[in-house]
């Protein structure tokens, strides 16, 4: 495995990671809601995860490379960074709300930056 394809599993791994460990540091002892959370973030990782990886099967050097694991590194850093940042700054009117909203934003962003991410493809794999 080349060292792109570990960053994209490492993108893959710490979205779900997180928001369980986040999850049961603000609602400790709730497994339900951590193992919920863990399958609610899955979904949108796989997603950018399976394109990255498809888009590294065709790149052909280094650039090509860094831009076929945009799609799962950029709204990785992104959601992750999300909640951290809930974590030490919880919503006042509805603390957990954050969990259930990001998976949603992360869908949109994982859409967004796959096209971007798929026209820029063309450019970098012609050089």
């Amino acid at each position: 495995m080349t060292k792109y394809g570990k960053l994209n599993l490492l993108g893959m791994a710490s979205v779900p990671l997180m928001a369980v460990v986040s999850s049961l540091i603000v609602f400790p002892g709730n497994t339900d809601a951590a193992v919920s959370l863990f399958g609610i973030n899955l979904l949108p990782v796989l997603i950018a995860g399976l394109f990255s990886w498809l888009m590294l099967r065709k790149a052909n050097n280094d650039i090509a490379s860094v831009v076929a694991i945009l799609p799962t590194i950029v709204p990785a850093a992104w959601i992750v960074g999300w909640y951290v940042w809930r974590l030490i700054s919880p919503a006042v009117v509805a603390p957990g709300a954050e969990y259930i909203a990001a998976p949603q934003y992360h869908v949109l962003a994982v859409i967004a930056v796959s096209l971007f991410a798929f026209v820029l493809g063309f450019f970098v794999r012609s050089k």
